[in-house]
């Protein structure tokens, strides 16, 4: 990423966008690679180019990539996204935590096995007065949409 940005040909001196992706049932389920990966877009206001840069995560189980902030600045809130909704660590990012869910929240609700209704829900208690969090009280149901052909639908 270092070459990207700093070598003469190619110059993507901007960072446009970072975000995490789980594979884990891409091409349903046919993928045979690495779980998880991050994907960069950069920008290279000098050449008029843009680029995508896809690193994949070796350990599927602890995923684990090298952080880029430290080549653009503007990674640090990216990476950190990508660690609250996926769980992909970044070593050498100063300050990995949560950004956009609550600190208590357990899991990463961007991977593909993370529970549609979530593990817990959060409420206020009147008499305790404060928020209290208890597991979630929603069954699970799948909800299949009916749908509706008409041959001349639309035309007049």
């Amino acid at each position: 990423m270092r070459v990207l940005r700093d070598h003469a040909d190619t110059r993507f001196e901007e960072l446009i966008d970072l975000c995490g992706v789980d594979y884990s049932t891409y091409g349903d389920g046919s993928w045979e690679g690495a779980r998880f990966a991050a994907v960069s877009h950069l920008l290279s206001i000098e050449h008029n180019w843009r680029l995508r840069v896809r690193v994949f995560a070796p350990d599927d189980e602890q995923p684990l990539l090298a952080s880029v902030t430290d080549i653009w600045a503007s990674a640090n809130w990216y990476e950190r996204e990508a660690f609250d909704f996926f769980g992909i660590l970044f070593e050498g990012h100063n300050d990995l935590r949560r950004i956009l869910t609550d600190y208590g929240f357990i899991g990463h609700p961007f991977r593909k096995d993370f529970p549609v209704s979530g593990y817990v829900e959060m409420r206020y208690d009147a008499e305790q007065k404060r928020v209290i969090y208890q597991p979630v009280t929603i069954d699970p149901r799948e909800i299949t949409p009916r749908v509706i052909r008409e041959e001349h639908y639309g035309i007049k």
